[in-house]
């Protein structure tokens, strides 16, 4: 389990877990203070009963098994919309770099990822985020020919060996040139990511939410992989507290409650 906590204008305790056990998060929601915040990540399967609950969602992820070796997770994608195009960033390697959980990968990322944003509509990020999360998140940014061209932000919980895919953004909307080459590197740095955290005894890939927009369900199926129904929950001391983050954090910051570009489900 990742936990990571911050005061809100020193008024209430906000707390954010990701992959609690159903027993963990059950003991976290039975001792809540009044001014507790506490949101809940990545639950599977769903808990029974949840004490001061004020939101609950349950979304599709999807899951690579790192645990069969790299060999078996390649053999598991689809052979023309993934195995070749990692096959076609092979060739491009000699202009390859990439750079991982580094100041320089820090700051690039948060270049390509609020550019791409922009272009999306989405919220950007900021430096402080990145510092508040640099425990539990790792930023990975390729490089091709120097230029900073695909970018994705990481939470690691070694705890229950799971890696989640957070955030992902590229230069592909700014040019044709730059879509060519997004696609096939793209896929590669995924490839290179679950090659890398299996090194590192990461037995779980979690590429976070599939549904909506099709396009990014189909990149993400031709992984190959699971998809499991994870479950969501929002929960306060004090019910109308978590309201009002909640509030705030939708129509004023424009963030979601939950903050995974996911799939809602009808609960």
């Amino acid at each position: 389990m990742v936990k990571i906590e911050r005061r809100v204008h020193r008024l209430f305790r906000d707390r954010n877990f990701w992959f609690p056990s159903p027993a963990q998060a059950m003991e976290i929601s039975k001792s809540l203070r009044p001014n507790d915040v506490v949101r809940f990540f990545g639950v599977s399967p769903a808990l029974d009963t949840v004490p001061h609950l004020v939101d609950h969602q349950k979304m599709r992820s999807l899951w690579i098994n790192l645990s069969a070796g790299p060999d078996a997770v390649l053999n598991g994608m689809k052979r023309k919309s993934c195995r070749y195009e990692i096959r076609r960033a092979e060739k491009m390697l000699r202009r390859v770099a990439i750079e991982i959980g580094s100041d320089k990968a820090n700051h690039d990322f948060l270049a390509v990822y609020n550019d791409f944003a922009c272009a999306k509509g989405l919220p950007a990020l900021s430096v402080s985020w990145i510092q508040e999360h640099s425990a539990h998140c790792e930023t990975l940014v390729l490089y091709l020919a120097g230029e900073p061209l695909c970018s994705h932000l990481l939470l690691r919980d070694p705890q229950a060996s799971i890696v989640r895919l957070l955030y992902s953004g590229s230069r592909r909307l700014e040019s044709p040139e730059h879509a060519a080459a997004c696609g096939a590197l793209n896929r590669y740095l995924h490839w290179h990511e679950m090659q890398h955290y299996y090194t590192q005894g990461f037995m779980t890939f979690d590429f976070g939410g599939v549904g909506q927009p099709e396009s990014i369900t189909r990149f993400k199926l031709s992984f190959g992989g699971t998809v499991l129904i994870q479950h969501f929950y929002l929960l306060s001391g004090m019910q109308w507290i978590a309201k009002l983050s909640k509030l705030v954090s939708e129509r004023i910051l424009r963030r979601k409650t939950f903050p995974v570009f996911q799939e809602k489900l009808d609960s």
